[in-house]
């Protein structure tokens, strides 16, 4: 008995030793380490200084929401907004040549800003208008067709 005694003890030992490693050790995928997470970049612009510039390229997409949306003829189109940048675009999905996608900016009714886009035939379905400010202002975003009634060929979002 005596000689099996110190066999046992050891693999009790080893046994243990072997699932504290394993508990403390944890697979690299299984959480990363804060390092290899991106940084989130800041927003480059900030209300007038948003204004005819890409959300994009600003980062202002980053924290964007869309406000609203309205189809018109199998058209959508959105009013996006970034509150860390404080401005508004347009953005329209399903377009077709010659299909246009506008935000405006009023102030106590009158507009303040308007940037417009026109889908391309190199441009794709999906196209979106420059920025413009929004701070202390309110947006809509609107679609507009020439091929149909000028009572029709017309659809906005809310203001906001």
């Amino acid at each position: 008995m005596s000689t099996r005694r110190p066999a046992v003890a050891l693999a009790a030992v080893l046994i243990t030793a072997a699932a504290t490693a394993s508990a403390v050790s944890a697979p690299a995928q299984a959480t990363p380490d804060v390092a290899e997470t991106p940084a989130k970049a800041l927003a480059t612009c900030f209300a007038t200084t948003c204004h005819g510039l890409d959300p994009i390229e600003t980062h202002c997409v980053d924290d964007a929401v869309t406000i609203d949306d309205v189809v018109l003829d199998g058209r959508i189109v959105r009013l996006r907004y970034s509150a860390q940048c404080r401005a508004a675009w347009a953005q329209l999905w399903y377009g077709k040549p010659g299909d246009r996608a506008y935000v405006r900016t009023v102030e106590n009714g009158q507009t303040v800003a308007v940037n417009s886009i026109t889908v391309m035939p190199w441009s794709g379905t999906s196209v979106y208008t420059p920025m413009v400010n929004d701070k202390d202002l309110k947006a809509t975003a609107c679609t507009e067709f020439d091929y149909l009634p000028d009572d029709t060929g017309t659809k906005c979002t809310i203001f906001y």
